[in-house]
């Protein structure tokens, strides 16, 4: 076993606590998008197998300038692809650049519907307020090659949206977006918009998953073997959350504790190919409720479940710096068994001059064989 635990409580909440080192989960790590003077940051990536075998990879890139870095910062989308299963990276290329009256254009989400359709989701976000937003959605019969716009996800809201990858596609053929809303005081709450016809048009949930403090955010989604939807959650409550849908994502039960401890972070929940073990990546951080976020975003953390999300167990780090930041995370499994984890990777962490895109490329036999 890589971990010992030991149960505490917060409040009433029980949480599973580290209390020895986990050893390190088997990856290579590489260097998709290097920070430099003028690209202070990229991340935020989503990936797809193109029909070649080749991996096409799709992030959002800052720029140099007011904000440099920041949420707010100049940042539009560029792609680059891989020939050797995510080891290399090269065709760096702009898709998506920001339009008069953008903010900046950003949180790419990419999904495969056959062998040379795409469909591409991004926001802009748009002048006067930051906070207004439009989620388009850009599709590529062509393999990835060219992108045109299809539709609209939502348009100008009154509140401020983050989606972060995944997009899913269900058994079903639904085309699920699940996104984090938030109004002035910065509370969120978490929803879903959904499409039955390839995204040309749109549907959204009026039902929301709430919870206190900052709330619901970053949700990120898997479909069990038995179709029901499983959504991890980003909070301030010492870790991750779980909500549930039995009807495709309309509506969610209310969210419960994962039992893992972290801080404010994203995570990243699927389940394995040809299996019913789940995998959810997350940063098993020592929760600090007076820090800004709760805790710190290392180590990034490895956690499966083999009961459909009720029960965890972590089987190690894939990485576990300790002055480094580990988040804004996306899954890809490819054909030939490997996994590619895409994330954001800041050292020293909480700057936002030197960011990386970097991705760890593992076995996904690791995962299935791994003993809870």
């Amino acid at each position: 076993m890589p971990y010992s635990f030991c149960l505490t409580t917060i409040g009433c909440v029980c949480l599973l606590v580290r209390t020895a080192s986990a050893a390190l989960f088997p990856a290579v790590h590489v260097v998709i998008e290097p920070a430099s003077k003028i690209v202070p940051r990229a991340d935020t990536a989503t990936a797809v197998e193109l029909s070649d075998g080749r991996l096409l990879v799709v992030y959002q890139k800052y720029h140099a300038g007011q904000k440099s870095g920041h949420d707010e910062g100049y940042c539009n989308i560029w792609s680059k692809s891989s020939n050797d299963g995510g080891r290399t990276w090269n065709n760096l290329r702009l898709l998506i650049d920001v339009a008069q009256g953008d903010v900046n254009v950003m949180n790419p989400m990419l999904l495969k519907l056959s062998p040379r359709e795409l469909l591409l989701i991004c926001h802009r976000y748009h002048h006067p307020k930051p906070s207004t937003s439009t989620a388009v959605v850009f599709r590529s019969t062509d393999g990835g090659t060219t992108f045109s716009k299809l539709a609209k996800a939502w348009e100008r809201p009154p509140t401020y949206r983050v989606a972060i990858p995944p997009l899913n596609r269900l058994a079903s053929g639904r085309i699920l977006l699940a996104f984090a809303d938030g109004n002035d005081n910065h509370h969120f709450r978490s929803m879903t918009t959904y499409s039955d016809d390839g995204g040309r048009t749109w549907t959204e949930s009026n039902h929301q998953v709430q919870l206190p403090k900052r709330g619901a955010l970053e949700p990120s989604v898997a479909q069990l073997h038995n179709g029901t939807l499983l959504m991890s959650i980003r909070t301030q409550l010492g870790g991750p959350y779980f909500a549930r849908s039995k009807d495709q994502g309309v509506t969610w039960s209310a969210a419960r504790f994962s039992g893992l401890e972290g801080g404010e972070s994203g995570t990243c929940l699927k389940r394995i190919p040809n299996s019913n073990r789940l995998v959810l990546f997350f940063n098993n951080s020592k929760y600090i409720p007076e820090h800004h976020h709760s805790g710190e975003r290392t180590p990034l953390t490895v956690a499966i479940s083999d009961d459909d999300g009720h029960h965890w167990h972590i089987v190690g780090n894939l990485a576990d710096r300790q002055d480094a930041e580990y988040t804004n995370l996306d899954c890809l499994f490819t054909s030939n068994g490997s996994g590619l984890l895409t994330y954001m990777y800041a050292q020293p962490a909480w700057n936002r001059q030197r960011i990386d895109l970097r991705a760890a490329v593992f076995d996904v036999d690791s995962l299935r064989l791994a003993q809870p």
